[in-house]
């Protein structure tokens, strides 16, 4: 039986490690006021990750990925697997193929964890989707060919919009610096975010276009 699944806060996934991403060059860059924010909010993020991390370069994401497609998180439900394990489905609106090949334009990604009934279960690192959240996903698959997230959290990348420019950006826990919603919750406007942190959808696309299809 498919149920809608709720997550709990502390299992977000927008985690970023201080060491990868707060280079004391940019440091040197940024007012005191929104380092102080964006350490603060690496530093709870590493905390909730918990466990042993490796940071993927997107190139090697590119590479090992069977599939990386652009698309709209459409439904999600969590289910139990045959040994009675909790995992998330999430169905998704595929906009565009980056990587690999596809007969429709909908997609299923599968993940570990999730709420069922009053059952919790949770993994560490693990990657989450939002309804309505548009992501680049960076994807290997399962035997049923269903696609599963390479490196955990940092196989998705979420795509936010900056209202000024109108430009697409991307971001997972380890490129594209803290997400805008990080930032505006230490009332900060979401162009005090370092532009040489950001990383435009385009340049993502062209970078995993270069490893080759």
């Amino acid at each position: 039986m498919h149920q809608t699944c709720r997550y709990a806060h502390g299992h977000s996934s927008l985690v970023i490690l201080p060491a990868v991403c707060l280079p004391w060059g940019v440091f040197l860059k940024f007012n005191l006021h929104c380092t102080l924010a964006v350490l603060a909010f690496c530093l709870g993020a590493a905390w909730s990750f918990g466990g042993n991390f490796i940071p993927l370069p997107v190139e090697e994401l590119a590479a090992r990925s069977q599939l990386v497609v652009r698309g709209t998180v459409l439904a999600k439900s969590c289910q139990r697997d045959e040994a009675g394990r909790i995992f998330t489905r999430v169905e998704l609106a595929v906009a565009e193929v980056w990587k690999g090949g596809l007969a429709t334009n909908r997609f299923t990604i599968v993940h570990g964890g999730g709420v069922l009934g009053e059952e919790q279960a949770g993994v560490s690192g693990q990657v989450e989707f939002s309804m309505g959240e548009e992501v680049v996903a960076f994807l290997v698959l399962n035997r049923r060919g269903e696609g599963v997230c390479l490196g955990l959290a940092q196989g998705k990348f979420e795509i936010w919009r900056d209202a000024a420019s109108g430009e697409h950006y991307a971001r997972n826990p380890i490129f594209g610096g803290p997400p805008p919603t990080a930032v505006s919750r230490s009332k900060l406007a979401a162009s005090a975010v370092p532009s040489n942190w950001r990383l435009k959808v385009s340049d993502l696309k062209q970078r995993v276009g270069a490893v080759g299809k």
